[in-house]
């Protein structure tokens, strides 16, 4: 019975997670998301957007791949900036929040000398140590 309920703990106590790679300009993006999830992606004459809607939460996870966009992709009106991290001209990451039926959390990562933009949106504060993890564990190779 112990035993039991430890595997329960386990399997039904973290999120189950899927590590996929994304081609982008030469590069692989590899980036961890929830396993159950809903895969669109939109082509333009630029460039690509991979959409990630996480099925057993809010969230939406985009890869941008391309130019000829506004950055940053997120619509910042109505939204709290919590931080903003800019490495040169390289890497610039915004954090921050919103409120839609309670506090919903948001994040933008530009890589510039890459052209690739990664956001979440729509992060419930439970899961939002998740998603930064998934984030900050991102490797463009």
């Amino acid at each position: 019975m112990l035993i039991l309920l430890c595997l329960t703990n386990v399997v039904f106590g973290q999120m189950q997670t899927k590590v996929d790679t994304t081609l982008c300009h030469g590069k692989n993006i590899i980036v961890e998301y929830p396993l159950i999830n809903k895969i669109d992606i939109v082509n333009y004459e630029e460039g690509y957007f991979k959409i990630i809607s996480c099925i057993l939460d809010t969230a939406v996870i985009t890869i941008h791949c391309g130019s000829m966009v506004n950055l940053p992709l997120t619509d910042l009106t109505d939204k709290t900036i919590c931080s903003i991290f800019i490495l040169g001209k390289d890497i610039r990451s915004i954090r921050g929040y919103y409120s839609l039926n309670g506090k919903k959390y948001f994040r933008e990562d530009n890589y510039f000398k890459y052209n690739i933009t990664i956001t979440y949106e729509n992060v419930d504060e439970t899961k939002l140590t998740y998603y930064e993890h998934f984030f900050n564990d991102i490797k463009i190779q």
